[in-house]
C-alpha cells in the first residue's frame, strides 16, 4: 500500500497532485513501470548474488556458476516472479540399499545457497546419527559411524546464504523509493 500525502498551496500544486494520483492509479497496466520495477528487482537480486557467493564461502565453489546461471524472471498474470532451479546430480554411491531409486536424484542447489548445508545422517539411515562439530572444526558435519561399521566421516557444510530472503527485504524497503524514482522521471 502507498500512501499519498499532500500539502497544496495552489490550483497549480493541485494540479500536480492529480496527474501523480492519476498515474499511480494507472501502475497495473503501465508496462513500462512493470519493466522499470522489474529490472530494479533484478538488479537487487544479482547484486545480492555476487555479495555473497564468492569462491572459499562455500564447499559447493564448482557450482556457484551453475547457481548464477539459473536465476529466471518470469512474467505472471498480475506481475513477474524470480526464482532459481538451480539443481545438481545427488551424489548417492554410499547409499547401499535400493541405489537403483536413488540413481536419478537430484541435489537442490538453489535451496542448498538459500539455507545452507550440512549432512544428516546419508550413510547410517539414521536421522539422529550425526552430531554437529564434535571436533571443534572450524566448520563441517562429523558422522560418528556409518551403517558399514567404518570410522567416522567430516563433512564440510556452511550456512544459508539467505539471497532470496534478503533481496526481498531490501525490494520492499526499496520499492517506495522506486515508484517516486519512476514517477519523478516524467516516464509515466
Amino acid at each position: 500500500m502507498f500512501r499519498i500525502e499532500t500539502n497544496v498551496d495552489s490550483i497549480k500544486k493541485i494540479d500536480e497532485q492529480i496527474k501523480y494520483v492519476e498515474s499511480m492509479m494507472k501502475m497495473k497496466e503501465d508496462t513500462s513501470f512493470q519493466e522499470f520495477i522489474k529490472q530494479k528487482c533484478w538488479k537487487t537480486l544479482q547484486d545480492y548474488i555476487n555479495g555473497f557467493l564468492v569462491a572459499g564461502n562455500t564447499t559447493n565453489d564448482d557450482s556457484i556458476e551453475i547457481y548464477k546461471t539459473s536465476n529466471h524472471i518470469e512474467n505472471i498474470e498480475n506481475g513477474f516472479i524470480i526464482y532459481n532451479n538451480a539443481k545438481i546430480p545427488a551424489n548417492v554411491s554410499g547409499k547401499q540399499n535400493n541405489i537403483s531409486n536413488y540413481k536419478d536424484e537430484m541435489f537442490n542447489l538453489a535451496l542448498a545457497f538459500e539455507y545452507g548445508v550440512g549432512v544428516v545422517g546419508i550413510e547410517t539411515n539414521n536421522p539422529n546419527a550425526w552430531e554437529y562439530n564434535v571436533n571443534n572444526y572450524e566448520s563441517g558435519w562429523y558422522l560418528p559411524k556409518n551403517v558399514l561399521g567404518k570410522a567416522g566421516i567430516k563433512y564440510e557444510g556452511y550456512k544459508g546464504f539467505e539471497i532470496y530472503r534478503m533481496t526481498a527485504i531490501d525490494i520492499e524497503r526499496n520499492l517506495p523509493k522506486w515508484v517516486k524514482e519512476y514517477f519523478s522521471k516524467g516516464d509515466s
